[in-house]
């Protein structure tokens, strides 16, 4: 194409463009400098021969080691849990008719927008206070422990796990289950055999969102569980270390963080989650 037939750019549009991509350039950047700066706080080599050779480093490492397997035993089956809920859930908000359903998705939703420390009061209220005396009666410990860590997980990560897969289910004709039901099969079996299958990409980076959500969880296991080395998934790790003033230790057991959830956001984009409702 000769310079003489390119389409001409005018002033407004470059105008249009610069300060947009200006604002999107000014986010990428403010968010790369913080994330970036904190990560530069910590001598990496340094940090690293200190956890190996001295003492101190030896507990810090069995510290955030202890930690990361909680976290891990405890988001797992939080993402266990809430695929067994959100599945049947998200494909009854997406195919079925039912009354009063904006009210039906308020409630859905409010764990998702609820401040954390609201989720973890209500989740003390009930359970410990409530239904407290009964788990008493049965030799049932909740609060204070691992289950209250994957209960306090499961509050946030279910609803989440439900408003994605149910992004999902929507991207499915409803037709393909309709012409298997004409074929003989039962409601059950179209659902298995054909609905399933077609929305396995997105329940899997469903899944991997609402790991990537529980394994971040803070404010509702520090009010139902506190901030304990018995209750010390890797946030509250962070916080232990920045309460002891352990900068460094918050700052390493973050980039810990930072780096799990930017691995199981690039996986959730690669599966084609971009398209998804979060």
């Amino acid at each position: 194409m000769s310079a003489a037939e390119r389409p001409t750019v005018s002033a407004a549009d470059r105008i249009f463009r610069l300060t947009f991509g200006g604002m999107l350039a000014l986010a990428v950047i403010t968010i790369s400098l913080l994330l970036g700066g904190m990560a530069a706080y910590v001598d990496g080599p340094a940090y690293v021969r200190w956890v190996f050779t001295t003492p101190e480093g030896h507990t810090f490492a069995s510290q955030v080691g202890a930690s990361l397997r909680l976290s891990f035993v405890t988001s797992i089956t939080t993402t266990f849990l809430s695929l067994i809920i959100g599945i049947p859930a998200a494909y009854a908000l997406s195919r079925f008719k039912y009354p009063l359903p904006l009210l039906v998705d308020t409630i859905l939703d409010l764990p998702i927008v609820l401040p954390p420390l609201v989720a973890g009061v209500a989740l003390l209220t009930v359970m410990r206070y409530w239904l407290g005396p009964l788990f008493d009666a049965l030799g049932v410990q909740v609060h204070y422990t691992a289950r209250g860590i994957v209960l306090a997980q499961l509050f946030i990560a279910a609803p989440f796990a439900v408003r994605a897969i149910k992004a999902a289910f929507d991207d499915i004709s409803p037709r393909y289950e309709a012409v298997s039901r004409t074929l003989g099969c039962t409601p059950f079996q179209a659902f298995r055999h054909v609905g399933l299958p077609l929305a396995r990409h997105g329940i899997l980076g469903g899944a991997i969102m609402t790991w990537a959500r529980a394994v971040s969880e803070f404010g509702p296991i520090l009010i139902f569980c506190t901030a304990s080395e018995k209750t010390a998934v890797l946030p509250i790790r962070v916080y232990l270390f920045n309460s002891a003033g352990d900068i460094a230790g918050g700052v390493v057991t973050s980039v810990i963080l930072i780096v799990m959830a930017a691995a199981s956001l690039l996986t959730f984009k690669l599966l084609g989650g971009s398209r998804l409702s979060l």
